[in-house]
């Protein structure tokens, strides 16, 4: 038996309840894994308040973990108990144990915390593929991000800055506003009381920008299509504000568009590879952070998604288990 945060209904915060739950032995191919630290994702929120509709209930929610592998199923190679272990992408993960895939896993390097990991693994991943695989951005552009001070912005910055990109970061405050810029953006716009797409043409000289990168949808995709240069690609990997259909006809001449998903990069190995060595080498260096992440216990998750939905979050959210 283990302790999970489960939902037998969606709506608010409030549906959580701190519940025991069986965790079976592993079966094939699975791994069974203790939490020591859990990444908050927007799709945790999604999924508990309907926008992304539970394949069953109760429901655990939660899509990112680090811990240490307590028992290996059959059929599992490269596994063994004691191993310390990290994985994006794997729903289930509000429970202080759980079985999971050993496809979906990976090894956590010694110098790397689970906290570390659960803070930065699917943000990091989420990053690298739109800067790296979408976009292939250079040194010396200039991009816009929408949400820059949340749990993947707030990333998004210092990752820039770290590469020679001007990133001109969208926020809600003049608070958060500081607070991006000195993790790297180049510029900030307070979206609450400034036209974005004017602020853009204003801060490139007219000329808009590279990139945009939304994950915000509904609220924003007109204000991201207005800030695309010539050649510029608009980025989206999220739908925070409601869900958006963009055709072909709503985007300027001489640009793209683009929809991306970590899931993607994980289904190719040497892109994915490549990613891991990435976001590992950043966190060591201290490019990506964790040491600024909201924390709670992973029973109090609900005090989160309110921090989260009411966008007071800066910055990732981690659970300890």
């Amino acid at each position: 038996m283990t302790q999970a945060l489960r939902f037998h209904e969606t709506g608010g915060p409030d549906v959580f309840l701190w519940e025991e739950v069986e965790v079976p032995a592993p079966g094939d191919g699975e791994v069974r894994i203790r939490h020591a630290a859990l990444g908050f994702n927007s799709l945790d929120a999604d999924q508990r308040a309907g926008r992304m509709a539970p394949s069953s209930f109760p429901c655990i929610t939660g899509i990112e973990g680090a811990g240490t592998v307590e028992a290996v199923g059959s059929g599992v190679d490269g596994w063994r108990e004691g191993d310390r272990v990290a994985y994006p992408l794997s729903f289930g993960a509000y429970a202080e144990t759980r079985l999971v895939k050993a496809t979906a896993l990976v090894a956590l390097p010694n110098d790397i915390t689970e906290t570390q990991a659960a803070a930065v693994l699917t943000k990091g991943l989420t990053v690298y593929q739109l800067f790296v695989r979408m976009s292939r951005l250079a040194r010396g552009d200039t991009i816009l991000f929408h949400a820059a001070a949340g749990g993947v912005g707030l990333l998004a910055c210092r990752w820039a800055a770290q590469i020679g990109v001007r990133l001109i970061g969208t926020v809600g405050s003049d608070d958060k506003a500081t607070i991006i810029k000195t993790n790297g953006a180049a510029e900030a716009i307070v979206y609450t009381r400034e036209d974005t797409a004017a602020r853009v043409r204003e801060i490139t000289g007219g000329d808009g920008v590279a990139a945009v990168f939304d994950s915000v949808g509904k609220d924003t995709i007109d204000s991201s299509i207005a800030a695309l240069g010539t050649y510029g690609t608009l980025v989206r990997f999220g739908d925070t504000s409601g869900e958006v259909v963009t055709s072909s006809k709503s985007l300027p001449v001489s640009t793209f568009f683009a929809k991306a998903s970590v899931m993607t990069l994980m289904r190719h190995p040497n892109d994915y590879r490549a990613a891991l060595d990435a976001v590992w080498s950043m966190t060591r260096d201290g490019t990506l952070r964790a040491d600024e992440a909201a924390t709670f216990a992973l029973q109090d998750a609900g005090a989160a998604h309110t921090l989260f939905e009411t966008r007071r979050n800066i910055g990732p959210i981690v659970f300890t288990v």
